[in-house]
């Protein structure tokens, strides 16, 4: 019977370690390497184009809050994840969603970051994005956005201002969805 409360003790301790949350059938980490920091899910949301689910998007931080000021502008690492749910999303779509997402989220002063947003917006320019893509973008001070489309890194591209501008998408004054802010703010 010992033995046995042993086992069952070391299966919870390992799944409990494996854990993620299920959004919309995606599976999203509670937790995510930044090189040698862990960075937890401090939320997850859905982004839609009309009525159609288009990916699911996780910010992880090194520890939660719902303090958008606070996310956008400290100098902290942090990471989003996209994770698409929908195939054929062209790059000029997704190009165009950037551009606009930029705009918003410095106001439409981007002349300052037109540079790095040239340079972010090379490495989307494949085909379509399908489902299943992953694009990561993960910031660490000193170095800058690290770019990962499925894994593989594209890029970095460093600078505080794209940092913010970047992260403004989805958490700015005028984010991507309202909804889908106060779900990265894990309100």
């Amino acid at each position: 019977m010992k033995n046995f409360i042993i086992f069952l003790i070391f299966l919870l301790f390992t799944f409990s370690s494996l854990e993620s949350r299920e959004i919309k059938g995606i599976d999203m980490p509670d937790a995510l390497k930044s090189g040698n920091e862990n960075l937890v899910l401090n939320g997850a949301g859905v982004i839609k184009k009309l009525l159609f689910k288009v990916y699911i998007i996780g910010l992880y931080v090194q520890q939660k809050t719902s303090d958008e000021n606070e996310l956008l502008n400290q100098d902290k690492s942090y990471i989003i994840r996209l994770h698409f749910v929908r195939n054929g999303v062209t790059s000029d779509k997704i190009i165009d969603a950037w551009n606009t997402g930029f705009s918003k989220a410095t106001g439409a002063k981007t002349d300052n970051i037109k540079n790095e947003i040239k340079q972010f917006n090379s490495w989307f320019d494949k085909d379509e994005v399908n489902e299943n893509d992953i694009f990561q973008f993960d910031y660490k001070s000193g170095t800058g956005v690290r770019v990962y489309i499925n894994g593989k890194l594209k890029g970095t591209i460093g600078g505080f201002a794209f940092r913010k501008a970047l992260l403004g998408i989805w958490l700015g004054s005028n984010p991507r969805d309202e909804g889908v802010k106060e779900d990265l703010l894990g309100k």
